[in-house]
């Protein structure tokens, strides 16, 4: 497929790590002198955008993903990639820390808002939602949510890990291991319908389990257009977002987002410059919001060109990833997953 490449350079214009991974360069090196993408690889995020933009259809995301496996295979890989792998390996998730951590917080989802063991859904909370501070945040008011607009859930203290990292970072038998892993975990509490927190562990479940999965931007915006969620509060407040890669790019979820946006009152919502399909990465995809990034801080830069008084996101990454970017530009821009903004205006705060 690389052979087809006419050097347009459309790739790397458009790559979010192109300070550090000059795809264009790889594949004309590559053709040239047949050997293999070098070990820059490691710094694309799985956005997508390059695949989706190259004018000859080459699916370079895919060799990316497919060269690391290689390159895993053959023990070439960054030690803090081989430390997360390692980590989603023995502790099920990739910040090094041990599962009771996971375990004792959705423990305290759990008896918090009295969470049933059987249910239509289960939700599955994941890693970053589990481990982050920021993120955890968000899941409680999203449980509160969820308990108000009579959403029957369920969540597990058990859960593990969707591997949807280890896939794009090339570790493929342990995705298989996960999957397995998280088979059984569904069958023996009879799951069919699943609520994801993030959209990477919605990717995973929808293209490689064949799981009936939604996001809870889905299950928000379904509630407000059948009445079941009502907003008691103003949000006086200009309002921008950024489209998450694996919500929009791989899975065409652009619309839900915002429209639960512009249904919150007062509201003034404005779009940033690259948005839908076109939209910019965060830089934390593929195990990437644990190692440097640029992207963020150019990401956080076109929100505030907007002149927005929040930035509001729908992936427990992007959060993190974005929130991070505006305290190193040091600005006082807030940002907000689409469940906070929401929860702000049902509750006041």
């Amino acid at each position: 497929m690389l052979s087809v490449c006419m050097q347009c350079g459309t790739c790397s214009a458009s790559c979010t790590s192109r300070q550090s991974f000059n795809l264009r360069k790889l594949i004309l090196n590559l053709n040239l002198t047949g050997n293999d993408l070098s070990d820059s690889i490691w710094d694309c995020t799985t956005c997508l955008t390059c695949q989706t933009r190259c004018p000859r259809g080459i699916p370079l995301t895919e060799i990316i993903v497919d060269s690391r496996k290689e390159f895993v295979e053959t023990g070439r890989i960054p030690s803090e990639i081989r430390d997360m792998l390692d980590s989603i390996y023995k502790h099920k998730n990739p910040f090094g820390e041990g599962k009771y951590k996971r375990k004792k917080f959705i423990e305290d989802i759990k008896k918090k808002f009295d969470v049933s063991d059987i249910s239509e859904y289960y939700w599955f909370i994941g890693c970053v939602s589990s481990y982050e501070s920021r993120s955890m945040e968000v899941v409680e008011k999203t449980a509160r949510i969820f308990k108000d607009i009579g959403i029957d859930f369920s969540v597990d203290a058990d859960e593990g890990c969707c591997g949807n990292e280890a896939m794009v970072l090339g570790e493929e038998g342990l995705f298989e291991l996960l999957k397995e892993e998280n088979e059984m975990f569904f069958k023996e509490r009879g799951v069919e319908k699943v609520i994801a927190s993030s959209p990477h562990c919605y990717n995973a479940f929808k293209k490689y389990y064949g799981l009936e999965v939604l996001t809870p931007v889905e299950v928000i915006y379904k509630a407000i257009k059948e009445g079941t969620l009502e907003f008691k509060y103003d949000v006086d407040a200009r309002v921008t977002y950024h489209d998450p890669c694996y919500l929009g790019r791989y899975n065409g979820i652009y619309d839900a987002p915002r429209e639960v946006i512009k249904s919150v009152y007062n509201v003034e919502f404005v779009e940033m410059q690259r948005i839908r399909e076109n939209s910019y990465c965060c830089g934390g995809g593929s195990g990437n919001f644990l190692r440097e990034s640029r992207a963020n801080v150019q990401r956080v830069r076109e929100a505030l060109s907007t002149n927005a008084d929040i930035l509001v996101v729908s992936c427990p990454i992007c959060l993190i990833m974005l929130e991070d970017a505006v305290k190193t530009l040091n600005s006082d821009l807030a940002v907000m997953d689409v469940v906070e903004l929401v929860h702000l205006a049902m509750y006041g705060y």
